[in-house]
């Protein structure tokens, strides 16, 4: 029966194979409920937690819709680190030592089989060449350089030495990254093992701080060196006192600590915020580190990972009360009040008195004018709004981040989340 129908061998292999797959692979909600052993935590002012807010609600039209189309649920991991300075910068940590209810401590490297995950970082620029003209578009503007990264901390096989893995997938020809803007604003997903190619100029690669510093172009590459050194033990103390626990670089940070200490105290981490304001880390020369993260705001969500074939797929979603944003219809003057860790978004009318490439202002008679933004598109030019026209707009309120805290008040917004009115006269 077998050697009659050679297509049909095929079929039944491929269906054996998938049941196979699928009897290793399983999917867990992670919620503020049942963290299903992760836990989060901030330094310096950071912020994060599973939410259904944050910028993809008004930087898109679905927030949740991968680019892909995976459907990511009501929410996500959400990280965001301010603009604070210091010694120690603000960062946000995501760690898990446990993988189906055994510790990760042990696990070779080169029995990892999997780790992929969707990320999104804003589009909200952080900064730019001359903060008089940041609205003209004509001037280099700065984002993150790098998404919420991926790191593991693993030690040699006979315990002696410790050392991170980063996964930098961001920018082949430079380490830090790059600050373009190409691929915010998208929900893209990263296989770190078996890489994807997400995006242009996005590569597969790994990097160690050392010593010795070194780049991998590839999982493999990172495995051919370092496949048996196992994930390490979670500590409890922070180095001070004698354990890896702590979200410092070295011993002039606060708290003090060491390239190979993680602030969860735990083997695997999504992490994102420079661990001293200047440092050393790629380079022989030090950089103003702080710089790349300043200003962050993005999110993780189902990350997968795989141990010898055997899957979990972590789904990051909200509490099970947790409601969307409301879009609340305000004067400009109340919108202005707002403030910027506010969850609920506000809903504007005005009439159009000022326009460039990437902005508008929003003059409603209350006594204030809004500025809008909008975020700029390689391709489409997205400010449809002229001078004397009506228009309604929604989106998030805040002060213009590289701007006087007393500055104007700006609503982040997108063409989608525009509608034009009726003049006046002609209603």
């Amino acid at each position: 029966m077998v050697q009659k129908s050679s297509g049909g061998t095929m079929l039944l292999a491929t269906v054996v194979v998938a049941v196979a797959a699928h009897a290793n692979a399983a999917v867990v909600t992670v919620s503020p409920e049942c963290m299903q052993g992760w836990v989060i935590v901030t330094n310096k002012g950071a912020a994060a937690n599973l939410v259904t807010y944050g910028p993809a609600v008004y930087e898109r039209e679905k927030a949740f819709i991968a680019d892909d189309g995976t459907d990511l649920g009501k929410g996500a991991y959400y990280a965001s680190l301010g603009f604070e300075t210091g010694a120690a910068p603000p960062s946000a940590w995501l760690g898990l030592d446990t993988f189906g209810g055994q510790p990760l401590a042990g696990t070779a490297l080169k029995r990892i089989t999997s780790l992929e995950y969707y990320a999104y970082n804003a589009h909200i620029p952080v900064g730019t060449a001359n903060p008089k003209h940041w609205s003209s578009w004509k001037l280099w503007w700065t984002y993150p350089r790098q998404l919420i990264q991926l790191q593991l901390t693993a030690q040699s096989p006979d315990g002696k030495q410790r050392k991170q893995f980063w996964f930098m997938p961001w920018q082949k020809r430079k380490l830090r990254g790059e600050n373009c803007g190409r691929h915010c604003k998208k929900w893209l997903r990263y296989d770190a093992i078996n890489f994807n190619n997400p995006g242009p100029n996005m590569c597969g690669r790994w990097f160690t701080f050392g010593p010795p510093r070194q780049e991998f172009a590839s999982w493999a590459d990172l495995i051919k060196a370092y496949g048996d050194w196992t994930l390490v033990a979670s500590s409890t103390v922070g180095l001070a006192d004698g354990g890896w626990k702590s979200a410092g670089w070295d011993d002039t940070t606060d708290p003090v600590g060491a390239p190979a200490c993680t602030a969860t105290g735990r083997c695997l981490n999504f992490v994102v915020g420079a661990r001293k304001e200047y440092a050393a880390v790629f380079e022989p020369e030090a950089i103003r580190w702080a710089n790349d993260y300043s200003g962050f705001k993005g999110y993780i969500d189902r990350f997968t990972l795989g141990i010898d074939g055997k899957t979990v797929t972590y789904n990051f979603e909200p509490a099970a009360t947790a409601r969307p944003p409301g879009i609340i219809e305000l004067s400009n003057k109340q919108a202005a009040k707002m403030g910027p860790d506010a969850n609920d978004l506000a809903k504007i009318t005005g009439t159009v008195v000022e326009r460039t490439g990437a902005m508008f202002a929003l003059d409603d008679g209350s006594g204030c004018v809004v500025v809008g933004f909008l975020y700029k598109d390689i391709k489409t030019l997205e400010n449809p709004a002229t001078i004397g026209e009506r228009w309604s707009v929604w989106g998030h309120m805040e002060r213009i981040p590289f701007e006087p805290v007393d500055g104007p008040p700006l609503i982040w917004t997108s063409r989608t989340h525009m509608t034009k009115l009726p003049s006046p006269q002609n209603r």
